[in-house]
Parts: structure tokens; sequence; C-alpha cells
């Protein structure tokens, strides 16, 4: 496994960080809520692989099988952990701005009145207990 020190994605993959905000791990890849979410969108986690992949097309397929398996299991999971009836899922590959290059694929949960919009200056930054009890939330929904 490749693993990159001065990348968070990589501590907090390894175990070595923010072991509460994970909310489900499998072999090489975990889940965990974002640390900016939206008002009517909390719950706003990322899957990641605990390797140091930068990009969608540079992963390994059987990486993006097991990645995008533990995708379609957030997005049920968001249902019962927060009420969702529905999600949206993203992923951002290397885009202007963006200050760390660490795959990972946003998976929000979506409601009829949630107004969500991508550009969103209204975003709030949530606590660390706050993701960690949301982490303990999907990881109730993604165990049973």
């Amino acid at each position: 496994m490749q693993r990159m020190n001065s990348c968070p994605f990589c501590l907090i993959g390894a175990g070595d960080v923010d072991g509460a905000l994970v909310a489900y791990r499998t072999t090489n890849v975990f889940v965990l809520p974002v640390p900016w979410q939206r008002a009517k969108n909390l719950g706003h986690c990322l899957v990641l692989p605990t390797s140091h992949v930068t990009s969608l097309h540079s992963a390994p397929r059987a990486l993006l099988a097991e990645l995008f398996d533990v995708v379609a299991q957030v997005t049920a999971a968001v249902r019962e952990a927060f009420g969702a009836p529905g999600s949206m899922v993203l992923q951002n590959d290397n885009i202007p701005g963006q200050t760390l290059s660490h795959l990972h694929v946003h998976a929000i949960p979506r409601s009829p009145d949630d107004g969500f919009i991508l550009a969103d200056p209204a975003k709030l930054e949530i606590p660390f207990e706050v993701r960690a009890q949301q982490a303990a939330q999907l990881r109730k929904a993604l165990t049973r």
C-alpha cells in the first residue's frame, strides 16, 4: 500500500489519526464525514482508498470495484442514518483549486426541499465531535 506521510487522508486511512471519524472500513477503502457540510445535507461524507491514489483514472480496477461497492453501501446507509430519501454521488478529479490530491468520492444525503446547489457559500463548519457522531450513525447503518 502506497502511503504519503504528508497526506491527511493517508494518515486517517492508516489509522494513525482521527479514528473516531472513520464510519466504515474495508481492506482498501474507508468512509468519513466531511468537515464542511450544508445545513440541509448533513451526513455528507467521503469514500476514499487507504492507499495514496491521486486520480480515478490511475486507480487499479480492483480498487475501483471496492471503492464503488462501498459508495453504493453508503448511498443506502444515509437513508437510515440521516433520514435522506436519496443521495448524490460526486467525484472531483484534480479540479482547479483542489488542495488535496487523494482520490475520493462524495456521497451527499439529499431531500426534496434541500435547495442543493453545488457552489454553496452557506456551508457550515462541522465540529469534530459532530462528525464523530455522524460517523457512528453511518457505522451503525453500514454494519447491518
